[in-house]
């Protein structure tokens, strides 16, 4: 699976419309669409600096989503995600959040909800899949927690740290066994920003998602569509 992470309303609401219709236009599997929040714990200086932008300028749950449904009836075979923060969802309502975009959404990405605390959202009523992590020092338990996740995708951290961060990947078995449990995708994520990382990505974990070197060009169109084109 090949997908990248755009942020939601950045830097305005037609330029995040653009990037996202040529992100499924170009056939790639999913999207990751960022809901921005002001204390963005995961992510690296210029994808924070991104949410922070659309914070800025009034960015509203409700208009992303809506640019996310608009793209999904053109496009009704890419996989659409998003990732936020605990409290956005909580805010919005869990049960809100899945009955008015339930239909449009293949998973959300919670990097502040441990995969042990899925429960606390679910049983508030959030039924959208979460998408669990594997990082290379998870814990046997951790990784067997898994197993029945519904989510499209398991999302494998592959460095300590935050988004865009210079560390180079790294793969153990703990991708495989995820893997091997769920009988899932496994996604690769953090640190992939050339075509070299994304092919050894794809040979170590079958997937791959980018997400601080698309947001770098999501103001210029012309560099976001000749950036992505080359992971087709």
């Amino acid at each position: 699976m090949r997908g990248f992470y755009i942020v939601g309303g950045y830097p305005d609401r037609e330029q995040f419309k653009k990037c996202l219709n040529a992100v499924a236009a170009a056939g790639f599997e999913f999207i990751e669409v960022g809901i921005p929040f002001s204390e963005p714990v995961a992510d690296g200086p210029v994808i924070a600096s991104a949410i922070h932008e659309a914070v800025m300028n009034g960015v509203d749950i409700e208009a992303i989503m809506s640019d996310v449904r608009e793209m999904k009836q053109k496009s009704p075979s890419i996989k659409a995600t998003v990732m936020t923060y605990a409290n956005i969802i909580h805010g919005y309502g869990e049960k809100k959040f899945s009955d008015d975009f339930g239909d449009i959404l293949s998973g959300v990405i919670i990097p502040d909800l441990p995969t042990r605390m899925h429960s606390w959202m679910t049983d508030k009523g959030l039924s959208i899949p979460i998408i669990p992590f594997v990082t290379p020092v998870s814990r046997d338990e951790d990784i067997e927690a898994v197993k029945d996740t519904k989510a499209p995708f398991v999302y494998y951290i592959s460095i300590m740290g935050v988004t865009g961060s210079d560390k180079k990947g790294a793969v153990n078995n703990k991708a495989d066994i995820a893997k091997k449990l769920t009988s899932k995708p496994v996604v690769t994520g953090f640190g992939i920003r050339t075509k070299e990382d994304a092919e050894r990505a794809l040979n170590a974990t079958g997937g791959f998602v980018i997400g601080t070197e698309v947001v770098k060009r999501q103001k210029d169109f012309s560099e976001f569509c000749k950036y992505i084109e080359q992971f087709r």
